[in-house]
């Protein structure tokens, strides 16, 4: 990685998002406040960036997530004109910039933050790379170019996405290449998706999650138990699973309650596929995969667990309305019967309608014509 920032900024750099080193992360935290504190904008950006979540990084460095702090190191970042903290900042969710615009002195326009860091990556910086790749993948860089579909023609901007995708693409490979892991999930996105009409690249896309497994990230070596589930090869899977599980891959949780419920791989253990996907639900409570599978066991019950209506209710009116229909044919037994809410009749008959031909909501409807 070119030194293209302070020593201490690059070594911060190192130690979180390259090493992502939890025993480390002290160290590492006072590097960019030493730097910070004589007036680094780019220390400030990178500090701040460490306590915006999961998402910015890895979650095994177990960094608190405190916006209010980390906005906070953003507008000192822009005041002391970091081009970094401005390109970085651009498309952060929720951020508001120190009067309303991310362009400050020295420079003028978007397009001339996008050449900045452009020039960083240019000249080695690995993690400016990995900002511009991100910048071709999400398509924010119309924004930096200026560019709208109505000024170039619709056709001219699918073959734009197309060249943005294979730029991405070129940079995030770079950036695995040098052990930026982060790099590694969008890069598997694009290789298994042909995202913008990228080449579907299936194998090359095995090879990054087995390079990001070997690696330690988490949602990686949750692909790879996958593929071995898939595989039928059981006892690999498990292994992956609590190996991703140990790396702080919250949704390996559901991979491994799954195995242990109903129509699971594994033989059925209510109890082990509930201790995993409650510890999953506690960190990710809005996923509908988790509210799904532990609503479906509080209503079917079986070994050891009793039914419990009211928070099978809970749990699968959750997930329906944010969108998933899986468990419709529940849910919809719970409103005909009175089970766990009040009888609704006419929510049963449209819940059932939506997956008609499962048992459940085949009988609940058959029911439903006798009763009206």
């Amino acid at each position: 990685m070119a030194a293209l920032f302070d020593g201490r900024v690059e070594q911060a750099i190192r130690i979180i998002w390259f090493d992502r080193q939890a025993d480390r992360r002290e160290e590492a935290l006072a590097l960019l406040r030493a730097a910070a504190n004589t007036g680094d904008g780019d220390a400030f950006y990178f500090l701040g960036r460490c306590y915006l979540g999961k998402s910015y990084v890895d979650p095994v460095v177990e960094l608190p997530a405190d916006k209010d702090f980390a906005y906070e190191c953003f507008h000192s970042s822009l005041g002391l004109e970091s081009a970094v903290g401005m390109f970085g900042t651009m498309h952060q969710e929720g951020y508001v910039p120190p009067g309303g615009t991310f362009v400050h002195p020295p420079y003028h326009s978007k397009k001339e933050l996008w050449d900045a860091v452009s020039e960083k990556a240019g000249q080695g910086q690995v993690f400016c790379k990995y900002m511009i790749a991100n910048a071709y993948y999400y398509g924010t860089v119309a924004d930096f170019w200026d560019i709208t579909p109505d000024e170039v023609g619709s056709r001219r901007f699918e073959r734009l996405q197309y060249e943005w995708t294979a730029a991405a693409l070129k940079l995030y490979e770079e950036c695995a290449a040098s052990g930026l892991g982060i790099a590694i999930p969008n890069l598997v996105d694009i290789l298994r998706t042909g995202r913008n009409g990228a080449p579907i690249q299936s194998q090359k896309a095995k090879n990054y999650i087995h390079l990001g497994a070997s690696m330690g990230i988490g949602a990686c070596e949750r692909m790879v138990g996958n593929a071995y589930r898939d595989e039928n090869q059981l006892e690999k899977a498990v292994e992956m699973y609590e190996r991703a599980v140990a790396h702080k891959d919250d949704y390996a949780y559901y991979c491994l309650g799954r195995l242990y419920t109903y129509n699971g791989a594994l033989p059925l253990d209510l109890k082990k596929a509930m201790s995993y996907l409650e510890k999953g639900y506690s960190l990710c409570p809005d996923d509908t995969g988790f509210c799904n599978l532990l609503g479906e066991i509080y209503f079917r019950g079986g070994t050891d667990i009793k039914p419990d209506y009211e928070q099978a209710f809970l749990l699968l009116s959750k997930a329906f309305f944010k969108g998933s229909t899986w468990g419709s044919d529940m849910l919809g037994t719970c409103y005909l019967n009175g089970l766990g809410t009040t009888p609704n009749l006419n929510m049963a008959r449209k819940l059932f309608a939506l997956n008609p031909k499962k048992p459940l909501a085949a009988s609940g409807l058959r029911r439903l014509e006798h009763l009206t």
